[in-house]
């Protein structure tokens, strides 16, 4: 039987750095914010967008980058709720950019904090009269993250395996430091890489890729950067990533034949072994 940890909750390598947070655009979803944690020296501060309505939905958990801000990633976030999709986006306590003290090996305690959040949002899911009572369904989970967010995603796929999670979105990461020790019932992965990335090479990304045992694609922007085409949305790159990505949720936690039709049609940057 799973490890389950233990979370609080509190009430309602060096990678380049992000910038400070911004005011994100209004979304057509309520945003619950809970006060969670791993023990008293973990806060995770978590963000829950939903989609309109009631009804349960399927769950992304997004990881931000080393020293960005969730605020940052607010325009993807938005377009897969939108889309139908809950996105639980956690703060983590020694990678944001407004943290007081900075480490970024903190990444090996990352994948666990991913657990610990799935572990405290299904809780609440299950608690009539919480803020996310019959929201969220279980059966459907996601990980996703950017930069050091998608190592942490490659680990809580890896070496720190929770078999919750049924999908895997890896944007500019790679398996550096958490290793590339895949386990557990199968977890189609998207990676989606810029050709043009300083901070985590193409190649790292490849190689991290290639490990993948289960389902996969890679998607290859030819001019893309480490930050803007996952975080602008006047990056040219931006529209790929939000529609890739929302169309690889679509078809491993929905079902839909139609958006993996268009994921095979998105041409010779895509290498698509997701069968």
């Amino acid at each position: 039987m799973r490890r389950r940890t233990a979370i609080i909750a509190a009430g309602l390598i060096m990678l380049a750095g992000c910038g400070s947070p911004t005011a994100p655009e209004a979304a057509p979803s309520t945003v619950v914010r809970l006060g969670l944690a791993r023990g008293a020296d973990r806060p995770l501060p978590t963000e829950v967008h939903l989609p309109p309505g009631r009804g349960r939905h399927p769950l992304v958990v997004f990881v931000h980058g080393y020293t960005c801000h969730v605020s940052e990633y607010a325009d993807l976030i938005a377009h897969w709720v939108v889309a139908g999709f809950a996105v639980a986006a956690p703060t983590f306590p020694y990678t944001n950019g407004a943290a007081a003290r900075l480490d970024v090996m903190d990444l090996l305690n990352q994948p666990q904090d991913v657990t610990a959040v799935l572990d405290a949002l299904l809780a609440d899911n299950a608690k009539q009269g919480g803020p996310l009572y019959g929201r969220l369904d279980p059966d459907r989970i996601a990980a996703g993250g950017h930069s050091l967010g998608g190592m942490t995603t490659v680990g809580a796929l890896g070496k720190w395996r929770d078999p919750r999670l049924k999908a895997g979105i890896v944007l500019a990461g790679s398996a550096r430091d958490v290793g590339a020790a895949f386990r557990g019932d199968p977890a189609a992965m998207l990676f989606i890489h810029g050709a043009g990335d300083r901070v985590v090479t193409i190649d790292q990304g490849l190689a991290a890729y290639d490990a993948v045992p289960w389902p996969k694609a890679f998607l290859t922007l030819p001019a893309g950067t480490h930050r803007n085409p996952f975080m602008s949305p006047a990056d040219p790159d931006f529209a790929r990533v939000a529609e890739s990505t929302t169309d690889f949720l679509r078809w491993r936690l929905h079902g839909d034949s139609d958006a993996r039709k268009r994921l095979a049609a998105l041409g010779s940057d895509f290498n698509d072994r997701l069968g």
